[in-house]
């Protein structure tokens, strides 16, 4: 989101080997991001390649069926950071994304602050009242939701909608965080969420469906583009740094 000092994220902890990956080097414009990029994250990561004059490890893509496109799984802000730098070539590890070794999830956003805050700003949109646990939720409750908040009193409440109402609600979120009048979270595991919900070291949670591969990569070949954090890859292996050369990639 725009403002890393007032956003935490809690990053689920796996044992997952760090290998030396080979690449091959695509044009930039046969790249297609699948979440909206983050300006501060943008910014860090170009005065990263800047400062080594070169870009620390090659994205994860996969072809788009149907298309000479690939989606890119990991490394959107590289990807936007050499853009940005002139370059137009991208190391990238090809990936079947259908391999049962690449899960995807999502993350959950959460704060600490008033419910009101958010609740006050969703006019015209479908906002109920729920009886629904936050330890029982599954992806039928969620169905037809943009999301589901829990807080700190047990209330549920279903905001429903589709990606664009996410959209909202998040930028809704951001705009709060930057205001100081919420601390934002993102949690990779509804189960933190829950747990630091019922210790009251936040007071609001936003549970949403994950979306599966196929709808991703149809999602994209249409043209569209999630919010940020979105989807949560799991990889079976994360590219170990090598760094590559800027004159490599900018000539």
């Amino acid at each position: 989101m725009s403002s890393k000092e007032k956003v935490r994220v809690k990053i689920p902890k796996y044992d997952i080997p760090a290998i030396k990956l080979e690449y091959v080097l695509l044009d930039a414009d046969v790249l297609l991001p699948h979440e909206e990029i983050v300006t501060e994250r943008l910014n860090d990561i170009v005065r990263n390649i800047r400062e080594h004059n070169a870009l620390d490890m090659p994205l994860i893509v996969a072809p788009i069926p149907g298309s000479s496109k690939y989606l890119i799984v990991d490394g959107h802000h590289r990807w936007a950071a050499l853009i940005k730098l002139g370059c137009r070539k991208i190391p990238s590890v090809i990936v079947n994304y259908f391999d049962p070794r690449i899960k995807v999830f999502t993350w959950y956003p959460a704060f600490s602050g008033e419910p009101e805050l958010l609740l006050s700003r969703l006019s015209g949109l479908n906002v109920e009242t729920c009886g629904l646990s936050i330890d029982s939720v599954n992806d039928e409750d969620l169905r037809d939701k943009a999301f589901l908040m829990f807080d700190r009193s047990s209330r549920c409440v279903s905001i429903e909608g589709d990606v664009e109402v996410q959209r909202r609600v998040l930028r809704i979120l951001d705009e709060l965080a930057v205001r100081n009048l919420i601390s934002l979270a993102w949690y990779g595991l509804l189960s933190d969420a829950s747990e630091d919900l019922r210790r009251n070291e936040i007071d609001c949670v936003l549970v949403r469906r994950a979306f599966s591969k196929s709808e991703i990569m149809e999602y994209v070949r249409s043209g569209g583009i999630y919010p940020p954090k979105t989807t949560r890859h799991l990889l079976p292996f994360t590219p170990i740094k090598e760094y590559i050369k800027l004159e490599v990639l900018c000539t």
